[in-house]
């Protein structure tokens, strides 16, 4: 077994939480499944239900056990990290491992999303005004996740030499899935994947002429150093600040400004992150194709 394998995603796009307490803690993790019968799906699985579990209790209106839900958040996200790290230590990194992956982080905080609608209706609110707001919230962070995903990825592909796991639409079209769940998961993944070409079509159009003409590496080092200040910003609409705003909003029991946060503020820091990447995708672009 490789001793550090796969410690991280790349120091470009990893934040200091990541390679100072979820990678080191995930990759001990990995190592001790390594040798079993554990697999990275399980892992996920395991991230999955401590989730579920943590967003629950973040339903009640009990500071201690808001508290357990942030701390069973973080026990979810190690989890998170390990399985992706034991996928790669094994070298069994599959296209539905990643699908599995991404459902279970949508499933996380969709139903997290589901448990404080319910709260603040049985605190006594509307029902009008708690269910939009928490959509809407949800839909916002949805969209918040895809695109750092999305940017994160296309850093690693373009500026690290085709790393990363960077997809678009096309790259899932003939993918053999059989049975229901895998057909749902290539729907899910493929529709996630065309929301961020909506979300950011300059960038797409890029890696597609890129693709077309073979010459994806010669705007490595362009991208790096254009792209790069961008990434880092990410980490503010990142899933990490999501515990600190969790412990900064639900503990105290204000679960409506954690709605109103993630809808207005990170929005907007979403909205800056956007159209400065896409302007510089958009100099690249109209730099390869002269």
């Amino acid at each position: 077994m490789p001793p550090t394998a796969s410690f991280d995603k790349g120091a470009a796009i990893e934040e200091w939480t990541d390679t100072q307490f979820f990678r080191p803690i995930g990759l001990r993790i990995a190592r001790f499944c390594f040798p079993t019968g554990i697999s990275p799906d399980h892992v996920t699985m395991m991230s999955l239900v401590t989730g579920l579990v943590a967003g629950r209790l973040c339903f009640y209106d009990d500071v201690r056990l808001n508290a357990l839900g942030v701390v069973m958040f973080v026990v979810s996200d190690i989890f998170d990290s390990a399985d992706g790290q034991l996928a790669r230590m094994r070298g069994t990194s599959t296209r539905f491992g990643k699908i599995l992956d991404g459902l279970s982080d949508g499933l996380r905080f969709a139903n997290l999303y589901i448990q404080l609608i319910l709260r603040v209706i049985v605190a006594g609110a509307a029902w009008w005004l708690a269910v939009p707001a928490g959509v809407l919230a949800g839909l916002a962070h949805a969209r918040q996740s895809g695109a750092v995903d999305y940017i994160r990825q296309l850093y690693m592909f373009l500026a690290e030499g085709g790393g990363g796991e960077f997809n678009l639409p096309e790259d899932f079209a003939d993918m053999p899935a059989t049975g229901a769940w895998a057909r749902f998961q290539v729907r899910f993944y493929h529709n996630y994947l065309e929301g961020n070409v909506r979300a950011l079509p300059t960038s797409a159009a890029l890696v597609r002429q890129l693709r077309a003409t073979g010459t994806t590496a010669s705007v490595g080092s362009r991208w790096a150093t254009m792209q790069l200040p961008i990434v880092r910003q990410c980490a503010w609409i990142a899933q990490n600040i999501r515990f600190v705003l969790i412990a900064a909003t639900i503990v105290p029991g204000y679960p409506m400004a954690f709605f109103l946060v993630t809808l207005v503020p990170m929005t907007l820091v979403l909205g800056a992150i956007r159209v400065a990447h896409e302007r510089n995708a958009g100099t690249l672009l109209a730099a390869t194709a002269s």
